[in-house]
């Protein structure tokens, strides 16, 4: 009779201890912070999350759907531009959906490639002039000095 006795009064600490733990519990995540403040909702400002592999390369806003990838790997958008130094002539990119967009500044742009998109890129010359330039998915074209015509700042590209 003694060995149920200290059973049944271990399992009733045990249950008040559990009691007792699991009621502070539940009032401190009842009670209010001190700081009255709450945090800002999350809105998307579409700013470019990762800063450029290239020094002359500037990305400003985007979708997420035109990101930066290495040439050596299958690529879907490439730009030439003569201020891309080391690395070579080029920068490329990887469309990840079936629509994208991205601002970015590339001065001195002179052809646009694709591969499995069509593209849509805005340039800008000194001067304020714009232009925006079709290219057909799988093609590659002349664009600003590679037209002959003044040197222009790609801006913005667009698929879909």
């Amino acid at each position: 009779m003694k060995t149920r006795t200290r059973w049944g009064t271990a399992a009733a600490v045990i249950a008040v201890a559990a009691a007792t733990v699991g009621g502070s519990s539940l009032a401190s995540a009842d009670t209010t912070p001190g700081d009255t403040q709450t945090a800002p909702p999350a809105v998307e400002d579409f700013g470019y999350p990762e800063s450029s592999p290239y020094p002359e390369l500037k990305l400003l806003r985007g979708d997420g759907h035109i990101v930066v990838a290495d040439c050596h790997t299958t690529t879907q958008i490439k730009l030439y531009s003569r201020v891309i130094g080391t690395a070579g002539p080029s920068v490329c990119f990887r469309v990840t959906g079936p629509t994208g967009y991205l601002s970015l500044e590339l001065p001195q742009t002179f052809i646009v490639q694709t591969t499995d998109y069509p593209v849509k890129a805005r340039l800008t010359t000194n001067d304020g002039a714009s232009s925006t330039v079709d290219v057909p998915s799988n093609s590659m074209t002349n664009v600003a000095e590679g037209l002959g015509q003044k040197p222009a700042a790609l801006v913005e590209l667009r698929v879909g």
